[in-house]
């Protein structure tokens, strides 16, 4: 076959032979599809190596964001926590005769029940905060004000007489000396001043029962002055968001059931402020802390406390409460030197809070778990 062309009136006659194939055979669909294929080939990397490239920048913004945030955080808190009132304990007088506690602190909660800015008073809470890493728990034990304790250079009193006579001093010696602690630091709160930091809170959840309405609504909520902060009478009982001073009067609850389960509702109080925490806007969180720092006393340092904080915060640790006197360790109420006081075994109690913490016994997960199936 050939082809013939006519330019300028000349004709041209093409040859099979001399082309085999046509001009558009060069470009058949074959070759185009190799050459699409390579050509779509490169371009998947190309755009896979800017994609990871924008991927690393982003990362490398976010993680410097956060960096900047990290350390501007730490800053003001390290800022805010080194305004707290510090008043350091004399370590060679806090009465430890013990190393069982080797690995486990245990800090001293002093709940003082003044209205004064001065901390005079007496420990209307006496709790022993122990922070167990090794069970990843915070665990709160509450010792009763009136438990009858031997107090150095004053005899045999009750153990929110501590206080008034020596301050935390005296009140830490007094709780290891009795109970065989090793307790080396505190933190004192003003009760009555509890009531402003709860109401920027916004409340706390508590159940009060109908015992308790009955006592907040005939004794406490009347004869306790808060000055200037609001304290209405409950409407009814059941569980329900108390203000500040509604919910520190119920903490001071002891007509009803005795200074046992008094201790029960302050770690009550303080379990409930702990889950509002979690529930607040984070942007009020600074001036929170601000408003606790203002309120306390302590020996701890800056650094001990942002340790333990940042360990709860990353944690997240179970709560676990326990009372001095209870079943185990009973106590009897009685009228000694024309003062009422709880009188119990000490030996007892020292071996009941060491078990608690260590989780040893009567607390060890089998016995737990026994008594656990005997309820159901």
């Amino acid at each position: 076959m050939s082809n013939k062309y006519n330019i300028n009136g000349f004709e041209i006659k093409m040859s099979d032979e001399l082309y085999p194939e046509s001009p558009k055979d060069i470009y058949s669909s074959s070759n185009r599809d190799i050459s699409s294929h390579s050509s779509n080939r490169k371009t998947p990397k190309k755009k896979k190596r800017k994609r990871k490239s924008r991927l690393k920048r982003a990362i490398l913004v976010v993680l410097s964001l956060l960096l900047v945030f990290c350390i501007g955080f730490y800053i003001y808190g390290y800022s805010l926590l080194n305004k707290i009132e510090r008043k350091p304990l004399d370590e060679s007088d806090l009465g430890i005769s013990t190393s069982d506690y080797d690995g486990i602190k245990n800090i001293a909660l002093l709940g003082l029940d003044t209205r004064a800015d001065d901390n005079t008073g007496r420990s209307d809470a006496n709790v022993i905060l122990t922070i167990d890493k090794n069970h990843k728990k915070i665990k709160l034990t509450s010792i009763a004000r009136d438990s009858r304790v031997s107090i150095d250079g004053h005899g045999w009193d009750k153990l929110t007489h501590a206080y008034a006579y020596g301050k935390s001093q005296l009140s830490v010696k007094t709780l290891n000396q009795n109970l065989g602690l090793e307790i080396t630091d505190y933190v004192t709160m003003n009760f009555f001043e509890l009531a402003r930091i709860i109401d920027f809170m916004g409340g706390v959840t508590l159940d009060v029962d109908e015992a308790e309405f009955k006592e907040l609504n005939s004794y406490v909520i009347p004869t306790t002055d808060f000055g200037d902060i609001d304290c209405p009478k409950l409407e009814s009982s059941g569980v329900q968001e108390l203000n500040g001073a509604q919910a520190v009067c119920y903490a001071r609850i002891r007509h009803t059931d005795g200074d046992i389960e008094r201790g029960n509702r302050q770690k009550e109080v303080l379990t409930a402020m702990f889950a509002k925490v979690k529930t607040m806007n984070p942007l009020k969180l600074p001036e929170l802390a601000s408003m606790v720092v203002e309120e306390c006393q302590t020996s701890l340092s800056t650094n001990d406390i942002i340790s333990m904080g940042l360990w709860a915060v990353l944690s997240t640790p179970e709560f676990e409460q326990l009372s001095i006197p209870n079943d185990n360790v009973k106590g009897v109420g009685k009228t000694i030197g024309g003062a009422w006081c709880y009188v119990y075994d000490l030996k007892k109690a020292e071996q009941e809070i060491k078990d608690f913490i260590f989780e040893e016994n009567y607390y060890s997960p089998e016995e737990v778990e026994k008594r656990l199936e005997e309820q159901s």
